[in-house]
C-alpha cells in the first residue's frame, strides 16, 4: 500500500520533534559518563517511571503478544504477567530499588566488584559486560529489529525492508549517541504517548470492524468451538491444558531476578530511593496492568479475521493495513516507530554502558578524561546497533526468541536475588551459575540437540521441562560451589553493607563484628509492600480485562479492590 501525504507528514513531524529533543539535551548529557548513562542520578519518579514504560513498550511487544495469544490464549500472556512478582514489578520496587539506588553503580556488572572481591570478581564483571551488555542485549535488540521487518513487509511492501530498517536505525542511533539517557528519558514521554494512542486506536478499530465484543466472542466460538474459545478467553489455563505446567513455572520460578537492565538504569538514575521505588511500581501498574489489553483485543480479533496466516504475529500488522484510513494510518505508524525507538535507544545506551564502564574503562583505558569516555560511549552505541542487526537475521520469530532468552539464565535469577541477602554467596558461585545455565540451556535447545544428534532424547520435552531442568542443575551447582570455595573477605562484605544497607538476617558474621553498620531493619514491611504491590497490580490488570471481555460489574469490583489495596500500600510508603 502507498502512504498518503498526510501520513508522511505525521511521521516526519514526529521524527523532527524527536530529533529536536535529542539535540536540545545533547550538551547536558555529555558532561560525564554519569550524565550520559544515568542522567546525573537526578530523574524524578514520574519521568523515570514513564521512561521505563516506554522502553518496555517495543514494536515487537504487540507481535509477541499476538503470538502468545494465538498459541495459548490470553493465559499465554502470563509469560509477561508473571514479572509483576519479580524484579520488573513489586520485588524490584520494594526490595531492590532502594538497594540498587544506594549502590550508586552505573551497570549491574559494576555491582559485581562492589559485592565480591579478587580476581574472580574482576573476571565476572568483564564476563557480565560481554554476556549481558552485548550478547543477551544483542538478542533482545535482534528480535525488536525483526519486528520492524515484519511490519515493513506488510505495511510498506513497495519499499525494501532492509532500507526502511537502515533509515530508522541511522536516525535512532544518531539522536541516542548525542543525547544519552537525558534525551532518551524525555523523548520516551513523547514516544509513550504516541505509542499508547496507536495501540488503543487499533483495538478500537479492530472491535468496530468485527462488530463489538459480542461479535468477537461469537467469532472465536465459530473458529475454535465453544470449549476451545472459552479457554482462549480464560485469564488462567485449565489444569488439563499442556500450557498449565508452563504457567506454574512462570509464577513460581521465571520471575526471580533483579530488575532488568533498562529498569535498573532508571532506578539508578532516580533522584533518591523513594523516587526509585515509586518509579518502579508506576511502571508495573501501567506496563503489566493496562498496556497489554489493547494488544490482546487486537490479537483476538486477528485470530478471527485472519484464521489461515502461517505466522499469527503478522495478523496484528494486517489489522493496521486493513483498518486505518489516511491520516490515522500515519499516527499508527508513528506510534510503531515510537515503540521501536523508545526501546532501541534504551538498549543501545545501556549496552554501551556495559562496554565502556565494565570493559573499556575497567580493563583497557583506565585513566582517561570524561570527554574521552563519553566519546567511547557514543562509539559503543553505534557498535551495539551493528551487532543487533546481525542477530536479527538469525531469529525465526519474536515469541520464540522471548522463550529462548528466558531459558539461558534459568536458575541464575535465584542466585542474584539471594546474593543481596546471604553473605556466603561469592563470585565463584555466580560464575558457576552462569556457566551451567548458559551451557545446559544451549545443549537442551531443540535446534542444537537435533544438530548434534541427540534430539530424540528430548523430543517430548516442552519449554517448561527444559526450564525446570536448567533451574535444578544450576541451583544445585551454585549452592555446592558456595561451600567448596572461600567466602568473600569480611572487610569487603562490610564495605558493601555500609553502602547498600541490606537486610541483616543472613549476614551473620558481618552483623556480629560490625554493629556500626546502618542495616535496614524493615524486612517484614518490605515483604508486605511486595505482596500488596503485586496484588494491587493483578487486581487492576484482571479488573480491566473483566470489564473489557466479561462483566462490567465484576471488573469494577476488581478495580475498586485494586484501588483500596494500592491505598494501603501508599500509606506504608509514606512512613519513614
Amino acid at each position: 500500500m502507498r502512504l498518503a501525504g498526510i501520513d508522511w507528514f505525521i511521521i516526519v513531524l514526529y521524527l523532527a520533534v524527536t530529533a529536536g529533543i535529542g539535540l536540545m539535551l545533547s550538551k547536558r548529557s555529555q558532561k560525564s559518563v554519569d550524565d550520559y548513562f544515568v542522567s546525573g542520578r537526578s530523574l524524578p519518579w514520574w519521568l523515570a517511571g514513564m521512561s521505563m514504560i516506554a522502553s518496555a513498550f517495543a514494536i515487537d511487544t504487540p507481535l509477541g503478544i499476538t503470538g502468545l495469544v494465538a498459541k495459548d490464549g490470553i493465559s499465554g500472556v502470563w509469560y509477561a504477567w508473571s514479572f509483576v512478582l519479580g524484579g520488573a514489578g513489586a520485588l524490584g520496587a520494594f526490595i531492590f530499588a532502594p538497594l540498587l539506588r544506594r549502590s550508586r553503580i552505573i551497570t549491574t556488572a559494576e555491582l559485581i566488584e562492589l559485592r565480591y572481591d579478587g580476581r574472580p570478581a574482576a573476571f565476572l564483571r568483564g564476563f557480565k559486560g560481554l554476556y549481558f551488555g552485548i550478547f543477551a542485549n544483542a538478542i533482545t535488540l535482534g528480535w525488536i529489529l525483526k519486528a520492524v521487518w515484519t511490519v515493513a513487509e506488510v505495511v510498506l511492501p513497495e519499499y525494501d525492508p532492509d532500507a526502511v530498517l537502515l533509515g530508522i536505525l541511522v536516525f535512532t542511533g544518531a539522536y541516542t549517541a548525542l543525547s544519552g539517557l537525558w534525551g532518551i528519558a524525555v523523548t520516551d514521554l513523547l514516544q509513550f504517548g504516541i505509542g499508547s494512542a496507536g495501540s488503543l486506536l487499533l483495538a478500537v478499530f479492530a472491535l468496530k470492524r468485527i462488530g463489538g465484543i459480542d461479535a468477537l466472542l461469537i467469532g472465536l466460538v465459530q473458529r475454535f468451538g465453544e470449549g476451545r474459545a472459552e479457554s482462549v478467553l480464560s485469564f488462567f489455563p485449565d489444569t488439563a491444558s499442556p500450557f498449565f505446567l508452563t504457567f506454574l513455572v512462570f509464577i513460581s520460578l521465571k520471575w526471580w531476578g533483579n530488575p532488568p537492565p533498562a529498569i535498573t538504569q532508571r532506578i539508578i538514575a532516580s533522584k533518591d530511593e523513594r523516587h526509585a521505588s515509586w518509579a518502579t511500581i508506576l511502571f508495573a501498574a501501567v506496563a503489566f496492568g493496562f498496556n497489554y489489553w489493547p494488544m490482546i483485543l487486537a490479537a483476538l480479533v486477528s485470530l478471527v479475521i485472519y484464521p489461515d496466516l502461517p505466522m499469527a504475529e503478522s495478523g496484528y500488522v494486517l489489522l493496521i493495513v486493513d483498518l486505518f484510513p489516511k491520516g490515522l494510518l500515519g499516527i499508527m505508524l508513528a506510534s510503531l516507530l515510537a515503540a521501536f525507538m523508545s526501546t532501541v535507544d534504551t538498549h543501545i545506551n545501556f549496552g554501551a554502558a556495559y562496554m565502556v564502564n565494565d570493559l573499556y574503562r575497567r580493563f583497557l583505558v583506565k585513566n582517561a578524561s570524561d570527554k574521552h569516555y563519553v566519546r567511547a560511549s557514543q562509539a559503543g552505541t553505534i557498535l551495539m546497533l551493528g551487532l543487533a542487526v546481525f542477530v536479527a537475521y538469525h531469529l525465526e520469530s519474536v515469541s520464540s526468541a522471548w522463550y529462548y532468552i528466558s531459558t539461558i539464565t534459568a536458575g541464575y535469577g535465584i542466585l542474584i536475588v539471594v546474593r543481596w541477602f546471604w553473605w556466603r554467596v561469592n563470585a565463584w558461585a555466580e560464575i558457576a551459575s552462569l556457566a551451567v545455565s548458559g551451557i545446559l540451556s544451549t545443549f537442551l535447545a531443540p535446534g542444537v540437540a537435533e544438530a548434534l544428534g541427540y534430539g530424540a532424547w528430548f523430543s517430548t520435552w516442552e519449554w517448561s521441562h527444559r526450564f525446570l531442568a536448567v533451574v535444578f542443575f544450576t541451583t544445585a551447582a551454585w549452592i555446592l560451589v558456595c561451600f567448596l570455595t572461600p567466602p568473600v573477605h569480611e572487610a569487603h562484605l562490610a564495605a558493601f553493607c555500609r553502602k547498600v544497607k541490606p537486610f541483616p538476617a543472613f549476614w551473620g558474621p558481618v552483623v556480629r563484628t560490625h554493629p556500626e553498620i546502618e542495616w535496614n531493619p524493615r524486612f517484614k514491611r518490605a515483604l508486605f509492600q511486595w505482596a500488596f504491590g503485586a496484588l494491587a497490580v493483578y487486581l487492576f490488570c484482571f479488573g480491566i480485562g473483566t470489564i473489557l471481555l466479561k462483566s462490567l460489574f465484576g471488573g469494577v469490583l476488581l478495580v475498586t479492590a485494586s484501588v483500596v489495596t494500592g491505598g494501603i500500600l501508599l500509606m506504608t510508603l509514606k512512613e519513614t
